[in-house]
């Protein structure tokens, strides 16, 4: 019952421990499964399974209003006040004219919803606990205190959307961004992760000693399985701005190319070709008020215009903001980004 699938979510997000491994592995296989399966009408196939587009702009999809979530960044507590977020009347109600959380949304088919990924590393949230950590780290402790604060609050984060993909197949989604590296690997465009400290092998020793390489396959597997980039009528999505323009041919086929992988997860700010989403939003939506929506880099206040207003940037690290876009009206930034941890 969904009922039981929201209380759940809510002991995840408050949880002061550790997912257990046989509930880690059976539910990132059962994801990672979902994935390599998902072959629909809006995530067509590539020449080997399942490709990196979701279309929404297919007509046999109806249009839905969007909620786009930035980066997650191991905030638990971020998704929570996301599905209890009750969501502007004008934007979504029930049959009977009640205004729903994104949960109840969700439950009812009513929305889509689509994170840009990076779902682990607390980053600068976190500096101190990562610098403590990185002191247990090169003492030989890949699992101290430090990292294991750090693990509860991502791993929670990670088996929350886990579970939302698993409950909502075609209304919720999760794109790959570059922290979807949890093997801190150098292929198929991801590349070892380092910030404050040495995140990405620091989470790979930490998952390993504590879990095992079970654990880390699957959840590996769930990553490479993460679609690349999603369509809709008035919007494009990916994680980072693209540092080209890729066509549809090239990202349904592109879940193991390492450029195009790159391009749409790793791009700095100013790198960008000039025009690269503007010739993508003609090519996918043929609408000319369409934008280009991803996360990537931080970005103060709700929202960063690049490329001459085409591409939005929406992670601000420190506010807890999603993104609405409507179905029936064009964005407006100054109304449609909310922050949830403000409501009521």
């Amino acid at each position: 019952m969904n009922s039981d699938l929201l209380e759940h979510l809510h002991f995840l997000a408050d949880s002061n421990s550790l997912p257990s491994h046989e509930y880690l592995f059976e539910l990132a296989d059962r994801c990672s499964t979902l994935l390599e399966s998902e072959k629909t009408a809006y995530r067509p196939e590539s020449v080997s399974g399942p490709g990196g587009l979701l279309d929404f702009t297919v007509e046999s999809e109806p249009v839905l209003p969007l909620v786009i979530i930035p980066d997650l960044h191991a905030r638990a507590f971020f998704l929570k006040h996301i599905i209890d977020f009750k969501l502007p009347a004008d934007f979504v109600l029930s049959a009977d004219g009640k205004r729903l959380t994104v949960f109840e949304a969700l439950s009812e088919n009513l929305i889509r919803v689509v994170s840009v990924g990076d779902l682990l590393h607390s980053e600068l949230r976190g500096r101190e606990r990562w610098l403590k950590a990185l002191e247990d780290f090169k003492g030989g402790i890949p699992a101290g205190s430090s990292m294991t604060e750090e693990m509860k609050e991502g791993l929670s984060l990670l088996s929350g959307v886990m579970e939302l993909k698993n409950a909502f197949p075609s209304h919720f989604h999760v794109l790959k961004g570059n922290h979807e590296n949890i093997m801190n690997d150098r292929s198929e465009g991801n590349f070892p992760f380092k910030k404050f400290a040495d995140e990405g092998e620091m989470v790979y020793l930490f998952m390993q000693e504590q879990y095992g390489d079970d654990v880390l396959m699957v959840i590996s597997s769930f990553e490479r399985n993460l679609p690349l980039a999603a369509a809709f009528p008035s919007c494009m999505i990916s994680h980072a701005e693209p540092l080209e323009s890729y066509t549809r041919k090239q990202i349904i086929n592109g879940m193991r190319d390492s450029d195009l992988i790159h391009g749409l997860t790793w791009t700095p700010n100013d790198t960008a070709c000039e025009y690269s989403c503007n010739a993508m939003l003609k090519e996918f939506t043929r609408n000319p008020d369409a934008l280009y929506f991803g996360g990537h880099r931080p970005v103060f206040g709700t929202c960063t215009f690049r490329q001459g207003g085409k591409y939005i940037q929406i992670h601000n690290p420190d506010r807890e903001f999603i993104t609405l876009i409507y179905k029936d009206r064009n964005f407006d930034p100054d109304t449609d980004i909310i922050d949830v941890s403000r409501q009521g």
